[in-house]
């Protein structure tokens, strides 16, 4: 089974490591992960910190040409997910 974890971001530089570093910590037997992270073109430093998460082989980065809004984001991660689960978690800590 694989969990698949979509990440719309856009301006979280304030939260965006710690909660990525939560979710790719999670470890389950049985279970692979695999993080969509859909970048919304932010302009507060959020593009810098996911770069630095474009080589972990269970990270995939879209980046968006210029903000799409959360749903366009959400729909741009489903189409990309491989997994048998789909999570969706903002990068606003908001669903700790």
């Amino acid at each position: 089974m694989k969990l698949s974890v979509i990440f719309p971001v856009y301006n979280e530089q304030a939260t965006v490591r710690e909660i990525l570093d939560q979710v790719l910590a999670f470890q389950m037997e049985g279970l692979d992960l695999e993080v969509i992270i859909v970048e919304g073109n932010s302009t507060d430093g959020t593009t810098e910190i996911i770069r630095e998460y474009e080589a972990n082989p269970k990270v995939r980065v879209f980046y968006e040409e210029h903000p799409k809004g959360k749903g366009a984001a959400v729909r741009k991660g489903l189409s990309e997910v491989t997994g048998d689960i789909v999570l969706i978690q903002d990068g606003d800590l908001e669903y700790k």
